[in-house]
């Protein structure tokens, strides 16, 4: 069984590196490929296709940011199914403070320099409570090109979709702080699972993709 595995946001394959799956899967890391500031999701989604062969069955995993791309690709590439964690499906599931900050355009007047730094807050916005797991969010967020995360930020905001894939499985925590739960349509909601819980509850979710994922 074949699986591509998105990462979020200002995240990269560290962000699953706990999981415990089965060592007959081939499971392939998709890395973010460089963004032009002005292009549009579509278009970058287009480009991010071509990393995936759709001569063989596959399955695609995307987590938060991830999750979005996963929704995307689907309506140029069939995968078997769609995982996403911590994520969104539809643009109705976008908090009403993100429409906001759309409508308003307050994000265009967020220098880029800024995004990919660390903050008090930052922890306690993806739920991270040990050393260890600030220590790899800090690491992620700094090696993340604040150009993508701008771009992605603005793309997330304005996000048009409105069709949920039919063949998509959403699992979110209910103590998720950047996608609450009172706006998501969950198949599977894990109790206390933050938004960095494919980390931090890492054999719950390895459970529920073992359970979810079948050729």
């Amino acid at each position: 069984m074949i699986l591509y595995f998105i990462s979020g946001l200002g995240a990269d394959e560290r962000a699953f590196q706990k999981l415990s799956l089965p060592t007959t899967w081939k499971i392939i890391h998709l890395k973010w490929i460089e963004i032009d500031p002005k292009e549009t999701l579509e278009s970058y989604v287009l480009k991010f296709s071509k990393l995936i062969d759709v001569t063989k069955d596959f399955h695609l995993v995307g987590l938060s940011f991830g999750g979005i791309m996963a929704v995307e690709l689907s309506k140029i590439i069939k995968p078997k199914s769609i995982i996403v964690l911590s994520s969104i499906t539809t643009k109705h599931e976008l908090p009403k403070i993100y429409r906001l900050i759309a409508g308003l355009r307050i994000n265009n007047f967020v220098p880029s320099y800024f995004l990919n730094k660390v903050y008090p807050f930052t922890y306690w916005y993806f739920g991270m409570k040990s050393k260890e797991e600030n220590q790899l969010l800090k690491q992620i967020i700094h090696d993340t090109p604040p150009t993508f995360l701008k771009w992605a930020i603005n793309e997330i905001v304005h996000w048009k979709n409105e069709i949920r894939p039919i063949n998509i499985i959403h699992i979110h925590g209910n103590k998720d702080r950047i996608f609450p739960i009172n706006t998501i349509q969950a198949d599977i909601v894990v109790k206390q699972g933050g938004h960095f819980m494919v980390y931090k509850e890492a054999d719950e979710l390895s459970a529920l993709l073992i359970f979810n994922l079948k050729d």
